[in-house]
C-alpha cells in the first residue's frame, strides 16, 4: 500500500471498510496521518498471534479495551461497535503480519475480517467511520485489497 493510497482513501466522502494489503504499512506513518485527520489509531502486532486467544489478547490491549471484555467473538463485536472511551472522528485499526494466524486457522481470520465489516457498517451508520487494514501473504477471504 502507498500513502497515497491511505490519503485517497481518507479524501473520499464516507471512508470506510476493511482492505487487504499486499505489503506491510509503516506504523509511524498510519499514526501521522490518523492523527492529522483526527481519527484514532490501533496497531495489532500480527507477528506472534497464532490463535484467537492470542488474537483477542493483542486487540484488547491496543484497542484499550474495557476489563470487563469476556475474551470471545461476541464481546470482541460488542467493544468494536461502543468504543465509547475513544474521542475520535473515526478509526483505523491495522491487524500486521497475519500469516502466522492465518496458517494455523484461516478460519478465524475469516471471522475477524467478517467482525470488522460488521464494525465499519455499523460506524458508518453512524456517521463515523472505520477503516481496517489487514496485512500478510494470504487474502482474508472477501477482503477487497487497497
Amino acid at each position: 500500500m502507498t500513502i497515497e493510497s491511505l490519503h485517497k482513501l481518507f479524501e473520499e466522502q464516507k471512508p470506510g471498510g476493511v482492505y487487504w494489503l499486499k505489503n506491510h504499512a509503516a506504523v509511524t506513518e498510519l499514526t501521522r496521518i490518523c492523527k492529522k485527520k483526527g481519527f484514532a489509531f490501533f496497531h495489532i502486532e500480527g507477528q506472534k498471534i497464532e490463535g484467537k486467544e492470542q488474537f483477542l489478547n493483542a486487540v484488547s490491549v491496543a484497542m484499550h479495551f474495557p476489563d470487563y471484555f469476556g475474551n470471545n467473538w461476541d464481546a470482541f463485536e460488542d467493544c468494536l461497535t461502543d468504543l465509547d472511551w475513544i474521542d475520535a472522528k473515526g478509526y483505523v485499526i491495522y491487524f500486521d503480519h497475519t500469516d502466522g494466524f492465518a496458517s494455523h486457522h484461516e478460519s478465524q481470520l475469516e471471522t475477524v475480517a467478517e467482525l470488522f465489516q460488521d464494525a465499519v457498517t455499523y460506524w458508518n451508520g453512524e456517521g463515523k467511520p472505520m477503516v481496517v487494514l489487514l496485512s500478510g501473504s494470504q487474502p482474508a477471504e472477501g477482503v477487497k485489497s487497497l
